[in-house]
Formats: structure tokens, C-alpha cells, sequence
């Protein structure tokens, strides 16, 4: 099952709002980056799952964004073990 994204918020643009999570949203990059070979031309987002934000790459860039499988979590102690994405279902809350 692929996981949808409606709007990205980049690696960059997380940095620039969250300078505190700099160093850690950078570490997490990083260590996505070793597990996904030919990922230069890929986008880097940051995502929230479970309260833990975590990075995770595009494999679709085109809305609604597909995001890969593979997501690195971090907070600001530390980069948590490569974790996967499960798709869950949800209503929509319309007001």
C-alpha cells in the first residue's frame, strides 16, 4: 500500500523553522541516505509519525506525493532505528 502525502515540507525548509532540530534533521537525512543508493535526484521531506518526526524521501513528485517505505525518525536526543511506514486508513473531518 503507498503512502500519500498532500503537501511536502522539505529537509531544507524544516531546518530553517526548527534550528534547534538542525543537526538531528541532518544526521537522519544522512543516515536515510545510506540506505537508499541513487537518492541524489530524490526530495528529502520531513514528516510526522506517531509524534516522532522523521525523514523521509518522494518516490513520486507529482500531488498527491508518494513517499517511500523507508522513513529515519529522530527527536532531539537522538536518530532512532530505520523504521517503515504503514498506511492506515482514516475519515476525512469535513467541517
Amino acid at each position: 500500500m503507498r503512502s500519500y502525502i498532500d503537501n511536502i515540507y522539505t529537509v531544507k525548509e524544516f531546518q530553517r523553522d526548527n534550528p534547534a532540530l538542525t543537526e538531528q534533521a541532518k544526521r537522519a537525512l544522512n543516515y536515510l541516505k545510506g540506505y537508499c543508493p541513487n537518492c541524489e535526484d530524490k526530495t528529502f521531506v520531513v514528516i510526522e509519525v506517531e509524534g516522532y518526526k522523521c525523514v523521509a524521501y518522494l518516490t513520486d513528485e507529482f500531488a498527491p506525493y508518494v513517499l517511500s517505505d523507508m522513513v529515519a525518525p529522530f527527536d532531539r536526543e537522538r536518530i532512532y532505528p530505520l523504521q517503515g511506514l504503514v498506511t492506515q486508513y482514516a475519515f476525512r473531518r469535513y467541517h
